[in-house]
């Protein structure tokens, strides 16, 4: 990466800055930088596990963004999409006449240092299925370097830096920002309207994103991608790139059958290659998504032939990245789940895992992320949010729109009541949640508390008021 970034920028580069340090990508990309002999400096608004992590491995990192932390001896910038223009270190790094890139483009140029980039793209799945991945083929021996958005418990990070060609990247599409990776293995788990803030002629415009994205792949190389869906199916036609496809239908050429759930939603299936059987699975995750988020998995480890008993192993300890139906507790005989779904259909298919879970009642707590999803998805959200038992709605959150659509937690309320009868209520601060949960749950009953943002902190803080409960015996 040294002499690739000196051919780039035609300066030796000693020095990298990442402003936005603490982001679950920006971070990882931190943490291969200073695997590969450079000085890390960077800041963030906040502190983090992430940033803790970075100074421990060496590098320099400030609380905030001031311009008198960016100097001449810094080769390199690097920010997050959330940092603009008017960034006072951005301004100064101008000043200096410093290069700047935006982090996708910086992952860009990562990828053409691997020759077997491995992009993991779609609207949804794309964190655990790269996850899986990277897992397989680190616990295999195939020494890969990794960049995603989530820690992975075989890493204890979201990034690694390995020796070998292999190089597994989560390719996000929002604002097109996976255009910039080149690979030669393209899987899309799935194509959704998403990001409509970006996205303004919604499907249409984000398929054409997808094909564009499939079509970075070589004809030496391979896309993998979800069968079940004709608009992934419609993305991807004319493509001349050798194309797996994998799901329920028999129809494709990798596909999942002999499906069982044990009593926590986790389950076991046969998967299928060209209708002849590859091999028995067993999962630690749950639902069916999972079961496609690993026949993804299984298809791209074949291809780099990753042996069947390696898959098999790997998948069955395999326990979900961070966030991702992450159990967070037990007390009074209540379990304690959070996720990271703020999308409908992710919350369709996390509720339907809940309920695989052997459970007494379902009680669901959301806080919606960005207003314009909320505006746009709403039917959804109301169809999603409804299988609950009992629903808890937090107020919107958003780190980048102001609130132009007029939409507020209680619209959905208002329509999950009326179409449903769905109990419901909105509640504005945490700890209002947890006092009204911790009033109200019953063992054997199950919470799930969803959201992007920071409400998995509800989460946390029930099990400890639980468990406080339990000691007095209440």
């Amino acid at each position: 990466m040294r002499e690739f970034l000196k051919a780039e920028y035609r300066q030796p580069i000693e020095v990298i800055y990442f402003i936005g340090i603490g982001g679950s990508s920006l971070s990882g990309l931190a943490e291969m930088a200073i695997g590969q002999g450079f000085r890390v400096e960077g800041s963030d608004i906040n502190e983090s596990d992430y940033t803790r992590k970075l100074q421990k491995l060496g590098a320099l990192v400030h609380k905030g963004h001031h311009s008198n932390q960016i100097h001449t001896g810094i080769g390199l910038v690097v920010y997050s999409a959330a940092i603009h223009e008017d960034n006072p270190e951005r301004q100064q790094a101008k000043i200096l006449g410093i290069p700047q890139v935006e982090r996708s483009h910086y992952l860009g140029l990562l990828s053409k240092v691997f020759p077997q980039t491995i992009g993991v793209a779609g609207t949804h799945g794309k964190t655990t299925t790269s996850s899986m991945i990277g897992t397989v083929m680190l616990q295999a021996g195939y020494d890969p370097s990794i960049s995603i958005g989530s820690r992975i418990d075989a890493l204890k990070s979201n990034a690694r830096l390995g020796e070998s060609d292999y190089f597994i990247v989560e390719s996000c599409e929002y604002v097109d920002s996976f255009l910039e990776t080149q690979h030669q293995v393209a899987i899309i788990t799935n194509i959704e309207a998403e990001h409509l803030d970006y996205f303004t002629e919604g499907l249409p415009q984000i398929q054409a994103s997808f094909k564009k994205f499939a079509s970075i792949v070589p004809e030496s190389g391979l896309i993998i991608a979800w069968g079940d869906s004709q608009d992934v199916l419609d993305a991807i036609q004319g493509i001349t790139t050798p194309i797996w496809t994998y799901g329920f239908d028999k129809k494709n050429k990798w596909r999942a059958d002999g499906i069982i759930f044990d009593d926590q939603g986790n389950p076991k299936f046969n998967a299928y290659k060209d209708n002849q059987l590859y091999g028995s699975f067993t999962l630690k995750v749950p639902g069916n998504y999972n079961i496609l988020n690993a026949l993804a998995c299984i298809a791209c480890c074949d291809y780099y032939k990753v042996p069947l008993a390696s898959i098999q192993n790997s998948l069955k300890d395999f326990g979900g990245a961070k966030r991702r139906f992450q159990f967070c507790g037990e007390a009074n005989g209540v379990n304690i789940y959070e996720d990271y779904a703020h999308h409908p259909t992710e919350l369709k298919v996390v509720i339907e895992a809940c309920r695989n879970h052997k459970h007494r009642k379902l009680w669901v707590v959301f806080q919606p992320y960005i207003y314009s999803r909320t505006y746009y998805l709403l039917d959804g959200f109301v169809d999603s949010l409804a299988q609950a038992d009992f629903l808890i709605l937090n107020d919107i959150s958003s780190d980048r729109e102001e609130n132009k659509w007029d939409i507020y937690s209680e619209d959905i309320a208002k329509r999950i009541k009326a179409k449903y009868q769905t109990p419901t209520v909105v509640f504005s601060k945490f700890d209002t949640i947890v006092k009204f949960l911790a009033d109200n749950v019953e063992e054997g009953d199950l919470v799930l508390v969803a959201g992007a943002y920071n409400i998995n902190q509800v989460a946390y803080r029930l099990v400890e008021v639980l468990k406080e409960k339990e000691t007095k015996g209440e």
